[in-house]
């Protein structure tokens, strides 16, 4: 093998290894495991169901033939569960699933549990729709990204009648898990025409009998939830309104909301967070965090309630709460669909850790916050949304609070994106296999693989210099969001900083020490590529890119033909160099190797074989990183893209 295919096919590797690690783990429960529900954990075994502190909660104990049930798999506020798998099963036939799941949500998948004789027997002899679909009936994880909560529904079969119970297993980690963790039985009955199993919620003050350990088990308020939302009626004209992500108060579709109105000197609020373990909103002298007064809808089964509301203090980007209550006076609070609710009152003047916060006199930024997850008394990060107000104002105004401006923040990316997906992966491809190319046509007095790798490089080092000093200038300080974007970025700005610098003492080309300097020189600069590569799949999960999901496949995309392309001009040099008596240099870091090869003048004087060829490969090459890079830098701008579209397809 050529050196030119070996050393493509080494960064490929290493590229597709490190992106890869994200999806290395479990991907969910295997087919072999149906039956037993044990995970192959070599060496560990399972806990006793009994301490599960994870539960399984039906919405109704009762349920009608092919009628939806609504569940939820749920852990203790300080736990999550890396892995689950869930059946629904007869306790008299405690083997075989039943039924079908047909509603499931992210980090979910729905499988096939039947299987062998049993599965064909029920494809064939029954015809019904309900029979073919317990093909999916059994759910498991797609990841090991922590979870807390997970609902479904579940229908059971349309001629099955009597008890059901839900069997499940949870993984916390390798070696602790649980297996057998049931929940109370469901009475399956016929169809009626008034069934009271369509249930729209899902109450879950009640354990299961098999756990023994306390758990953090959230009260839901069971009813329909409101088709236009009351929350939103008289913003701008009888109470203020703040809402995120930007402009989702015209749309009535905001993913965290807050209110406020005043009544003489009764300050009302009200928060809401979809998808929340709870939403917060916050009183900031700017549109940072730090020394905030922080006020919470946190879900609460200790005072029976769907939710509750607390006082606490933000200091730096730690959140504590109050030791003191005083200030503030519960009215309600509901939690319907995954939406959490709250609304109380706010004494005109309080006193917070020291610091006095008055709503009539003083102006106060909002800061508006929805997190999915809970401390064992506190709120945890805000996974799912942030958003700081771009103006402060006195409360007893009534306004429509704007967001802050995110351009430093969308720049941030857009350029990493440039120089990295963009500039960088072009420069290199430039540098690797095309110096044999455009022979004797320079380029300001250069190569012209020279000249352009040259220009793309300062380019990705202008470009991230740019973005690092705009992110800092953003947050003025480190990232508080538990993610390795932030360090891996650091170091990638590090490397790509030092590595023109490091080009300008390059050794002359016939130096015995200009082998050495060409493998560092390819060393760093693959290593900060990959890292910066790395390192933008990591922002997909920062909650202030807001970013969707499916971003993470078109970086797959580019991954894989980024590698595809490499191996192919790899290919190319090395057919190229059988077609020469002497080695023909397609590889512009050949001469690291040594110079017991040197090249003829007249093979320097002349494009490589097959040069045609590899212009068309640059050609397309050039075509896709384009499109590429520019449905990126367009996704990160206008996030979130999604709602941008759905506005632009309204108007």
């Amino acid at each position: 093998m050529c050196p030119q295919m070996l050393v493509a096919l080494l960064s490929g590797c290493v590229l597709a290894t490190v992106v890869g690690r994200g999806h290395a783990y479990s991907r969910g429960a295997p087919d072999q495991v149906c039956q037993s529900m044990t995970p192959l954990h070599q060496g560990a075994q399972p806990q006793t169901p009994g301490t599960s502190p994870f539960l399984v909660t039906p919405a109704l104990l009762q349920a009608g033939q092919g009628s939806p049930l609504k569940l939820m798999v749920s852990s203790p506020s300080e736990l999550t569960f890396a892995g689950f798998f869930l059946q629904a099963r007869d306790p008299r036939d405690p083997l075989e699933p039943l039924g079908t799941f047909t509603a499931v949500p992210g980090f979910a998948q729905a499988i096939n549990c039947a299987s062998g004789v049993r599965a064909w027997y029920t494809k064939i002899l029954k015809s019904h729709l309900t029979s073919v679909c317990m093909f999916q009936n059994a759910v498991t994880h797609v990841n090991s990204t922590g979870k807390k909560s997970l609902q479904f529904e579940w229908e059971p079969p349309a001629d099955y009648e009597g008890p059901i119970q839900f069997n499940a297993t949870f993984v916390q980690d390798y070696s602790t898990f649980w297996v057998g963790v049931l929940s109370d039985k469901v009475e399956v009955a016929k169809r009626s025409v008034d069934n009271p199993a369509q249930s729209t919620g899902i109450s879950t003050t009640r354990a299961p009998k098999t756990s023994t350990v306390p758990a953090y088990i959230p009260e839901i308020e069971v009813k329909a939830a409101a088709t236009d939302d009351p929350i939103y009626s008289g913003c701008g004209s009888t109470k203020s309104c703040f809402g995120a992500p930007d402009q989702c108060l015209d749309t009535k579709s905001c993913t965290a909301v807050t209110t406020v109105q005043v009544e003489g000197d009764r300050y009302t609020f009200e928060v809401k967070g979809r998808g929340a373990g709870y939403a917060a909103v916050a009183l900031s002298d700017d549109s940072k965090m730090g020394d905030d007064s922080v006020m919470e809808c946190a879900r609460d089964s200790a005072q029976n309630r769907p939710a509750n509301v607390y006082l606490s203090y933000n200091t730096d980007k730690t959140n504590a709460r109050s030791s003191s209550q005083r200030g503030i006076s519960f009215i309600n609070s509901s939690y319907v669909n995954g939406e959490v609710y709250c609304r109380f009152t706010r004494d005109v003047v309080t006193n917070i850790s020291g610091k006095i916060y008055d709503l009539e006199k003083n102006k106060y930024y909002l800061l508006l916050a929805v997190g999915s997850s809970l401390r064992a008394a506190g709120v945890s990060f805000h996974d799912v949304i942030y958003e700081a107000s771009s103006d402060g104002y006195i409360l007893s105004e009534i306004v429509t609070f704007a967001s802050a401006s995110k351009l430093l923040l969308r720049l941030h990316g857009a350029f990493m994106i440039a120089a990295w997906i963009g500039a960088a992966s072009v420069g290199i491809l430039l540098a690797r296999y095309f110096k044999q190319t455009w022979v004797g046509k320079p380029f300001c007095g250069k190569d012209q693989w020279f000249a352009w790798h040259r220009i793309l490089m300062l380019l990705v080092w202008s470009l991230t210099i740019a973005a690092f000093v705009l992110i800092f200038v953003e947050l003025k300080s480190w990232s508080s969001e538990d993610n390795p974007h932030a360090i891996l970025g650091t170091v990638t700005t590090l490397l790509a900083f030092f590595q023109p610098i490091g080009a300008l003492f390059r050794p002359h080309p016939g130096s015995r020490r200009r082998p050495i300097f060409n493998w560092l020189h390819w060393l760093l600069g693959n290593m900060a590529h990959i890292l910066a590569i790395v390192t933008i799949f990591f922002a997909i999960e920062l909650s202030k890119a807001q970013l969707p999901e499916w971003t993470t496949w078109i970086l797959v995309v580019y991954v894989a033909f980024h590698v595809a392309m490499q191996f192919v001009l790899s290919v190319v040099g090395c057919a190229s160099e059988r077609t020469t008596s002497s080695r023909v240099n397609s590889f512009p870091m050949s001469d690291r190797t040594s110079s017991r090869s040197p090249l003829s003048d007249a093979d320097r004087r002349t494009d490589a074989p097959l040069s045609c060829f590899r212009k068309l490969l640059l050609a397309l090459y050039l075509v896709v990183i384009i499109v590429l890079t520019v449905v990126l830098i367009i996704i990160v701008v206008l996030a979130p893209i999604e709602e941008t579209w759905e506005k632009f397809r309204g108007t």
